[in-house]
């Protein structure tokens, strides 16, 4: 796991390394409570623990538990935060999104492009929101949550579920295993 948080921090670093000619984000990475690497732009990195936060271009990443293993990537105006009383949470934002995972084990949470991704209070949840859309996987376990295109959401909660929204249709409930696949009316 401290290799992958060394690599996964030595790779941030090397990004951030200006190419002849090419225009690049400000970057700031935090390791173990330690920030090791802050260009003096606009985003902030924080950790705590045994934890890994990078955020570049205007954005925001915060991984801290009580626990270990938790990956906080916030970029191009976005925020991440990984955490909670957990262990192996990761929060993935992009492109004006917000992305939370945790507390739980192992719930993983990536928004892009406008997009909110919540996932935690359970464990080994999966949520993705992308294209301005809302998913959230709350309260359960074993969880995966999608949703794509303008407008769509999800708000799930219970066990071992499976939700794919898009083309701005919306689903909410409470229940175990089930598997659910909509759609608002796709143009084109």
């Amino acid at each position: 796991m401290l290799k992958k948080l060394f690599v996964t921090a030595a790779a941030a670093a090397a990004m951030s390394v200006p190419l002849a000619g090419v225009a690049w984000a400000d970057v700031s990475v935090s390791i173990g409570g330690n920030t090791v690497l802050d260009d003096g732009g606009p985003s902030t990195a924080q950790s705590l623990g045994l934890n890994l936060a990078i955020a570049s271009n205007n954005s925001q990443a915060q991984a801290a538990a009580i626990g270990f293993g938790n990956l906080a990537i916030a970029t191009n105006n976005s925020q991440a935060w990984a955490g909670g009383l957990g262990v192996g949470n990761t929060a993935i934002a992009d492109n004006n999104s917000n992305a939370t995972a945790g507390p739980g084990f192992g719930n993983t949470a990536i928004a892009r492009d406008g997009s909110t991704a919540v996932s935690g209070n359970g464990s080994y949840n999966f949520v993705s929101a992308t294209n301005n859309s809302s998913a959230r996987g709350m309260s359960g376990n074993f969880n995966t949550v999608t949703t794509s295109d303008i407008g769509s959401t999800a708000d799930i909660t219970g066990n071992a579920n499976s939700v794919s929204v898009r083309c701005g249709g919306s689903v909410a409930f409470s229940a175990d295993g089930q598997r659910v696949v909509t759609s608002g009316p796709c143009a084109g």
